[in-house]
């Protein structure tokens, strides 16, 4: 049986990040790859005349898009592998339906940003933020106001959200001995059993956790899911995290709290991103920002590229995919 070609997409300099020996070791295990001979970003046409000559993709963060007219000019194109989270703008949904088969990398992201959001948690339990700016820009020895710090150990810990992201923070806060409730109304409740997570109303998880991490999708149903109400649930001196996206979290109501003193909050992703330079978030003490860097490290980038030639083997063997992305999937990912 003759070996599938396989077109590596990104170019310099992600093509260097990721496509690594250990990434190469795969693709050389099954197919034969070439190169995207642009070593650019292409154009939709420039992309459609490209893809006719290959049975797989492996993409990641270009601008491409899979049609049901490209695949009439590229007959011989089963399956893109996206080296990266959301699929949503780079494929038609109804081909899906068809039997297209796409994956994403979000199982290979997900350990990151958990652990990010572990770090802004105990960062802004403990006042991190302004003790170094106070050291750097004020020269005092830390923020007083913020000595009276938290522990995250024996804490209570909400998730708003348990996908891949939130199941992988789970295990990161059991050294802390948390207790760690959960708001997610797609999981099945005998899959955050076997977690060790109680599933939970929105208020309860808002109500009782001393810190509340958001890892819900963006959806038409969650934007604006955290509001003024969810936020005054809150008990005084608890901290939000957000790593999940910026439309999740009334930012106007936030404010209203984190300027009040009563609540921390560490936000990853903004609504507007980057957030204008003019936002009263920037200058309210108790806020940690950072510039929408959860995912990989630049140093485990190519964790994504794996995952993605791992499902591509996988599917040229005749097997399932771990990453496959299927129709009924999409509406509740980001």
């Amino acid at each position: 049986m003759s070996r599938p070609k396989i077109l590596v997409l990104p170019p310099d300099p992600l093509y260097s990040q990721i496509i690594v020996p250990q990434v190469v070791e795969v693709l050389d295990s099954f197919a034969d790859w070439e190169r995207n001979p642009h070593n650019r970003e292409l154009t939709p046409e420039e992309f459609a005349e490209l893809a006719r000559g290959y049975d797989g993709i492996l993409a990641s963060w270009q601008r491409y898009r899979v049609t049901r007219e490209l695949l009439q000019g590229a007959p011989r194109l089963r399956m893109v592998a996206h080296a990266a989270g959301t699929i949503k703008p780079h494929v038609d949904p109804e081909l899906l339906k068809c039997g297209f088969t796409f994956t994403n990398a979000a199982s290979a992201i997900a350990p990151y940003v958990a652990e990010f959001a572990l770090c802004l948690a105990i960062a802004a339990l403990r006042g991190l933020g302004e003790h170094v700016l106070a050291m750097r820009s004020e020269r005092t020895w830390g923020k007083e106001q913020f000595r009276p710090n938290r522990s995250l150990f024996d804490a209570t810990v909400g998730l708003v959200g348990l996908g891949h992201v939130g199941r992988n923070l789970v295990p990161l806060l059991r050294p802390f001995r948390c207790r760690v409730l959960a708001h997610d109304p797609y999981l099945p409740a005998e899959k955050a059993q076997a977690l060790g997570v109680e599933l939970t109303s929105l208020e309860r998880v808002m109500s009782e956790s001393l810190v509340v991490s958001l890892h819900a999708a963006n959806t038409p149903e969650t934007k604006g899911l955290i509001g003024r109400r969810e936020l005054a649930l809150m008990r005084e001196g608890a901290v939000l995290v957000n790593t999940a996206r910026g439309a999740l979290l009334d930012h106007a109501a936030l404010l209203a709290e984190v300027k009040s003193g009563r609540l921390r909050a560490a936000l990853d992703v903004t609504d507007p991103e980057p957030l204008p330079g003019e936002s009263e978030l920037r200058d309210v003490p108790g806020v940690i920002l950072a510039p929408h860097i959860a995912g990989p490290t630049y140093d485990r980038r190519w964790d994504m590229a794996h995952a993605a030639a791992c499902d591509l083997r996988a599917f040229f063997r005749g097997e399932r995919p771990a990453n496959l992305v299927s129709y009924e999937m999409l509406e509740n990912m980001a």
